[in-house]
């Protein structure tokens, strides 16, 4: 039986974020939503409707760290007694939500991003962060791990990208597929340094993409917005997209080499309401997946690194 999808607000500009609730046992909950009091009562709200008492869940699910999804799961955990599962790399980026901001700001800085950009990034992160619970102990979920939720069995795929450890949720005949696969919204590859450097965000999600495409193919039950139908129309949707993204990207290198950030500036302008932090990690994953194809040369100019077009 498919779970009761409650939907919560969010203060994020995505809007409105989707938890799922199993009322039959192992009473579980899907991401909560975020430690935010109007999302919190909506949820509690959206329980009772379904039956259920916050006192009856034993269980609460992850599919990855974004407050959005997660900011309010190991609160919720510790309240109810239930059992916080999650991918160990998103209980890292819990209980570290910041990373590595020195690294993160050093490597925005050699790609063009200003200083007082990076002091609207700072504030930014304090904001987001501020709607996540500190991490409480948790049970790890892997690739392959079966887990009972309302009577239901769900496999678990770990399907980065979106997210470092980002969890699909298969049942028989649905996906609960956290952000991987939304309508109308493009997840975005997230900007992230580890110990490793730069994490190869957009390449792990084309990956996770081509993952999809040998699935059972089911309806998808999103993180945002309605279900989806056909997945694997969204995914030829998404890769014409990001296609012709790259195709727009060389086009502006070949004007002349130019930083990651004036790149991101020319295709996700500020003044037209554009996160610099999300627009930077677009364009960033783009410009790696033409790299990889030969397409477009990185090179250090001074402090900072340039792309140009071959």
């Amino acid at each position: 039986m498919r779970p009761t999808r409650i939907v919560l607000p969010t203060p994020f500009a995505v809007g409105p974020v989707n938890a799922y609730v199993y009322a039959l046992d192992p009473v579980t909950v899907v991401d909560p939503g975020p430690l935010y009091p109007p999302a919190q009562r909506a949820f509690e709200q959206g329980l009772a409707q379904a039956g259920v008492a916050i006192g009856d869940i034993r269980q609460v699910i992850v599919t990855h760290h974004h407050p959005d999804h997660a900011g309010y799961a190991p609160l919720l955990a510790e309240r109810c007694g239930a059992v916080l599962r999650m991918h160990p790399e998103a209980a890292l980026r819990t209980a570290s939500p910041r990373g590595d901001e020195e690294a993160s700001e050093a490597l925005l800085r050699r790609h063009g991003v200003p200083k007082g950009i990076l002091v609207a990034m700072r504030r930014e992160l304090s904001r987001i962060v501020s709607f996540m619970a500190p991490l409480s102990p948790f049970a790890p979920v892997l690739e392959g791990d079966l887990l009972a939720a309302g009577g239901d069995e769900l496999e678990a795929f770990v399907l980065p990208g979106h997210a470092p450890g980002h969890l699909c949720l298969q049942a028989a005949s649905y996906m609960l597929g956290g952000d991987l696969l939304i309508e109308g919204i493009t997840p975005n590859p997230i900007f992230e340094v580890g110990p490793e450097g730069r994490r190869p965000s957009l390449q792990e999600y084309r990956t996770s993409l081509e993952r999809v495409r040998s699935l059972p193919s089911v309806p998808w039950l999103p993180g945002h917005r309605g279900d989806v139908g056909d997945p694997i129309g969204l995914i030829d949707s998404y890769e014409a997209q990001m296609s012709s993204r790259q195709e727009t990207v060389r086009g502006l290198l070949a004007q002349g080499p130019k930083s990651a950030f004036a790149l991101s500036q020319e295709l996700f302008p500020m003044e037209r309401g554009a996160d610099p932090f999300l627009a930077i990690s677009e364009t960033l994953g783009q410009l790696d997946a033409l790299k990889d194809a030969g397409r477009v040369l990185e090179e250090a100019a001074g402090p900072h690194v340039l792309f140009k077009a071959v």
